[in-house]
Formats: C-alpha cells, structure tokens, sequence
C-alpha cells in the first residue's frame, strides 16, 4: 500500500544500514557499516570523501538495476537520505525529465516527490501545475491528493468530474470527511438529474 511522502521519507538508521549493507561491495567498508550503531557514527563514514564516492557508485549501480516503481521509490528514499551532491541532483533531474514525458498516474507520482524537493513545494500549486501543465487527468489528482491526506483538494477534483464510479477513492474520501463524502454525491447527483432534465428537452 502506498504511503504519504513523510510516512516513506521517515528513514532510521537500521533502514539505511541495511540499504547500505546491501548495496556494499566493499568488504572494509562493509565492516565499519555493520559496526555503526548511531547516526553519527553513519556520519563520520559518509564525510570521508573516498567512502562517500564508493557509496554512491554502488547506490548508482543499484539504482539503474532496478526493474519496477517500487523498487525505484526504494532506492530514491534511501539515496535523498543519503547523498546530495551535484551529480546525484543532475541524475534525479534527467530522470524527473522523462518520467514528466509519460502519462502520469499516482505510480509515477510517488517517484516525482523524490526528484523534486517536495518538502518546500506548495502542494496545491504543485498538483495543479500537474493537471494543467501535464495533462493529469482529474481522477489522478484526487487519488494523489487523498495519497498525501489533502482530502479537500482531492474533494476539488472529484468535483471537476461528471460522475466518479471509482469505489475506492469515493470510500477514501468518505473515511477522510463524511461532509466532503455526501457534498460530492449530492452535487454527482445534481448533475445527473440536470444532465436529465436537458436531454429531455
């Protein structure tokens, strides 16, 4: 199940030691990582120059590897907790680049919010520059809205639309806010019988 942006950025250290402990090819520096045992300690690695460059050669190695959305979010989680030098930046921008190419869904969503710098972006700006700019399709919007609990905005959206036959949003949206919930089918149902009243003219 997917999560909020600061739900899946809330990394520990046994997270990231264990990220790192995969990645590793380096049998000197796999033993001073297993031997970390505070953030400060993790730290001490990652400012000396050599260890952090090796890091980010086998987390680059790791990155290109992977084969789905899932794994892509994983390995960008851990690399922005990790590293922020300019060339990872150039990275996360080529690739911010040619997912914006596609047709964006949620899926491509969750890996966006890791390329930009999500923390400080205003929300609804963003979302909306998504829908306008980017052609996301309302429903879209809704389904990312609800993702990051901004239930109103998501609420806006479904607005937009006709009608929404989509169970699952509808039933999110009602666990975020009975109110919005039955505002939304009265006004579905007001442009239903509107929609009726034209046709029978």
């Amino acid at each position: 199940m997917k999560q909020d942006y600061q739900t899946v950025c809330d990394v520990t250290l046994g997270k990231k030691k264990d990220y790192l402990l995969k990645i590793c090819q380096d049998d000197a520096l796999l033993h001073l990582l297993e031997d970390c045992m505070t953030h400060h300690q993790l730290l001490q690695i990652l400012r000396q120059d050599v260890f952090y460059k090796k890091l980010f050669i086998y987390a680059l190695k790791a990155l290109y590897q992977v084969s789905d959305y899932e794994q892509l979010e994983y390995h960008l989680i851990m690399m922005n907790a990790l590293f922020d030098n300019e060339s990872y930046q150039e990275i996360k921008h080529e690739l911010l680049f040619k997912i914006c190419k596609k047709s964006i869904s949620v899926h491509e969503y969750c890996i966006i919010r890791h390329l930009i710098d999500f923390k400080n972006i205003d929300f609804s700006k963003f979302i909306n520059k998504l829908h306008v700019y980017y052609d996301v399709e309302a429903i879209e919007c809704a389904k990312i809205c609800l993702l990051e609990d901004q239930y109103h905005l998501a609420y806006t959206y479904l607005k937009s639309l006709n009608d929404c036959d989509d169970e699952v949003v509808l039933d999110l949206l009602c666990s975020y806010s009975v109110y919005d919930y039955v505002s939304l089918m009265r006004h579905y149902a007001k442009k239903k019988r509107g929609y009726q009243l034209a046709v029978s003219h």
